[in-house]
């Protein structure tokens, strides 16, 4: 198979935000995976100098880098030339062109889908979807050819630490979510709306054993304020069992990265369901899922009745399932491995690649 030139364009709002993948792209070229790499942090450039002039520079770049393969990750807030984006699909090197999507979308007053991300998967060869069902049937019916399931995943470049499973716990259980407010009047997500509601029964059952980090949530004794990022680890560290609830829990297949990132620091994590995210996290064996406030609640009990030394050993083993098959870099092999065959595909009329499914617990 060809080695690509790749020219990765992250979404970013600091210059090397995207850890992950420019050091996993970077390993790629070292280790001869990749022929060339070229990185340009295109939302950055576009908010000092235009969305005209972000599109120019990516055309430029694309044309005089000679691109084999474009990777479009996320979206921004202003206007895509589709002109421009057409050029560089058809330039001479005919590259193949993917883009990644992590958000989730509602409708047209619920989260809207971004006007930029519509027009850009017309474009592309493949899009890249953290979840299926009603967004890949929208997105298929405004021009994407192939929307492709790519799960987020453990961030082991920015979370890099062993699993922790022996370390005073302080809390019985810990949840990290913001509240959302909304701008549009009766505007509100599944997963959203719902967690005061959840927030309220654990605070009403486990009291000063839960603790509760994310902005909005002041009026909730458990509160203990907003956490940065980075830091999420020492807060998953601190419990004995991590709780969460999917923005938007009517998408097959969608969750964020936090179940992932906090099942990887070796405690059980209790998650709202989402339909079919249990065949890529195993219910009862990687996660422990609810769809109720009551159910919640009924779960952590449980896991707190069990022998410290079964609960810490089933964290473990479901921390180890994780890092060893759901982690940035497994993702990052499977886009290109599919830009690959994309390319074959143009240029030696090879079939079209199929999606990749691997990272479904029932192909282990």
């Amino acid at each position: 198979m060809k080695k690509l030139r790749l020219l990765y364009l992250p979404v970013e709002n600091i210059e090397g935000d995207q850890r992950a993948r420019r050091k996993i792209f970077a390993d790629m070229l070292s280790e001869d995976r990749l022929e060339a790499l070229e990185i340009f942090s295109y939302r950055l450039f576009g908010r000092q100098h235009g969305w005209e002039a972000m599109m120019q520079k990516i055309y430029e770049l694309a044309r005089d880098f000679a691109a084999d393969a474009i990777y479009w990750h996320g979206v921004w807030e202003g206007p895509l030339n589709e002109k421009i984006m057409l050029q560089i699909k058809n330039l001479p090197n005919k590259p193949a062109i993917c883009n990644e999507n992590g958000d989730p979308f509602g409708n047209f007053w619920v989260v809207p889908y971004p006007k930029s991300l519509l027009s850009l998967v017309k474009y592309t060869d493949v899009c890249f979807n953290q979840g299926l069902g009603r967004m890949a049937d929208y997105l298929k019916a405004n021009g994407a050819k192939h929307v492709y399931l790519l799960p987020a995943a453990y961030d082991h470049i920015s979370f890099n630490q062993p699993i922790t499973v022996n370390i005073e716990k302080q809390f019985d259980l810990v949840m990290i979510a913001n509240r959302w407010t909304y701008k549009r009047p009766f505007a509100s997500a599944p997963g959203a709306k719902n967690r005061p509601l959840l927030i309220k029964a654990l605070q009403e059952e486990f009291g000063d054993k839960f603790a509760l980090y994310g902005k909005g949530w002041e009026r909730f004794s458990s509160s203990k304020g907003p956490i940065e990022f980075f830091k999420q680890i020492d807060a998953y560290n601190s419990s004995k069992i991590a709780i969460g609830l999917p923005q938007f829990s009517d998408i097959e297949f969608y969750d964020s990265n936090r179940p992932f990132n906090t099942i990887a620091t070796g405690i059980p994590y209790v998650s709202g369901y989402s339909p079919k995210f249990d065949q890529i996290l195993k219910e009862g064996e990687h996660c422990h899922y609810f769809k109720t406030p009551k159910e919640a609640v009924d779960k952590v009990k449980w896991l707190l009745s069990l022998p410290e030394e079964q609960r810490i050993e089933m964290g473990r083993k479901a921390a180890e399932y994780v890092r060893a098959n759901h982690t940035q870099q497994h993702r990052m092999e499977i886009l290109i491995t599919t830009l690959e065959g994309v390319w074959a595909h143009k240029h030696l009329k090879a079939d079209f690649p199929e999606a990749d499914m691997s990272f479904l617990a029932s192909n282990d």
